[in-house]
């Protein structure tokens, strides 16, 4: 008898587990993470009916297009010269592009994996193919909380091409017994200013040695800037400024072109191109003016002519140097493709 009970005991403990581990393993199948998992399977394996039924990709894009493009915005217009209804059409204009061109590369990638873009790409198009978003992959998905019948948690992404990860907070909700789908996604802001900062370490990786040899062509000793009075009525200022600088080539040159940046009180930058005429100047350390409009509706320039302009806030960079044959040493303005 007991050696029966030592034998019969081990068997129900075994079947336990086993009922135990089965009913965890369906549990495991209907969780909100094993709907993610779904997703980025059904992306891998270009099954557009999958994604489609656990990824609402019209809500998410608008929620995507209000935080991308109202970040835009900011970032380029000073909204305080701007009434609410401009800033309003600025952005339908921007989001009427952004919708279209943002499923249709949805579609594209889901389907094939890739994301065809037009020889004459919209604004959107470009920066999403200058974004690199087919290279980013989940990397961790945070604890899920499932709360009032919806599913929320964090994931965090990683670019691959770029090098930087971004979190977005995800909410699900059950569609079935087993299925959970995606309904909102925040957080893009995060993905935005870490492309930004991406593109610009890598721009600016790559275009270190052409500055190094445009700084041994004309070489910048300092500056001088004052503002004086712009046009008759007011409205704008003009910012006038002596570059001081040593020409050190022997090749004759054309012209030299540069851009002046005003730092904003906000951290964002304002840039303004200008030339100089080199034909036929001499070598060696001179001065050279320039002078520069400051537009009451550019946020940096209004920044400027309200607070007055701190030297720490001017920076002036050298892009281009033109010889007289037609050669050029010239600073990426956009990362090569």
């Amino acid at each position: 008898m007991k050696k029966f009970l030592l034998i019969f005991i081990p068997i129900i403990l075994l079947i336990a587990l086993g009922v135990g581990a089965f009913r965890a393993y369906k549990q495991i199948q209907t969780t909100p993470t094993s709907s993610i998992k779904m997703i980025r399977d059904a992306i891998s394996s270009h099954d557009a009916a999958t994604f489609n039924n656990l990824f609402d990709v019209d809500a998410v894009l608008n929620m995507a297009a209000e935080e991308i493009l109202t970040a835009q915005i900011n970032s380029e217009i000073n909204s305080t010269t701007y009434s609410a209804q401009d800033l309003a059409n600025v952005y339908e204009t921007r989001k009427a592009d952004f919708l279209p061109s943002a499923k249709n590369a949805i579609e594209n990638y889901v389907s094939s994996g890739k994301i065809n873009f037009p020889d004459n790409p919209t604004p959107t198009q470009k920066w999403l193919k200058d974004s690199e978003v087919v290279h980013c992959s989940i990397k961790n998905i945070s604890k899920v909380v499932v709360n009032d019948g919806k599913a929320r948690t964090e994931i965090e992404f990683y670019n691959s091409d770029l090098r930087f990860s971004f979190e977005l907070k995800v909410t699900l909700e059950k569609i079935d017994e087993k299925n959970w789908r995606v309904i909102e996604v925040k957080g893009f802001e995060n993905y935005l200013a870490g492309l930004n900062r991406a593109l610009k370490k890598k721009l600016e990786s790559l275009n270190a040695p052409i500055r190094e040899e445009i700084s041994d062509v004309f070489v910048i000793k300092g500056f001088d800037a004052k503002v004086v009075e712009g046009d008759e009525y007011g409205f704008s200022k003009t910012m006038k400024l002596t570059i001081k600088a040593d020409v050190k080539t022997q090749k004759p040159l054309a012209k030299i072109i540069g851009q002046i940046i005003i730092e904003g009180r906000n951290g964002s930058e304002g840039i303004t191109p200008f030339e100089i005429d080199m034909a036929y100047k001499p070598t060696g350390v001179q001065n050279f003016n320039v002078d520069k409009i400051l537009n009451p509706f550019v946020r940096e320039d209004a920044d400027a002519m309200k607070h007055g302009l701190r030297k720490s806030d001017l920076h002036i960079e050298i892009t281009e140097v033109v010889y007289r044959d037609g050669s050029t040493l010239k600073q990426l303005d956009e990362l090569p493709r």
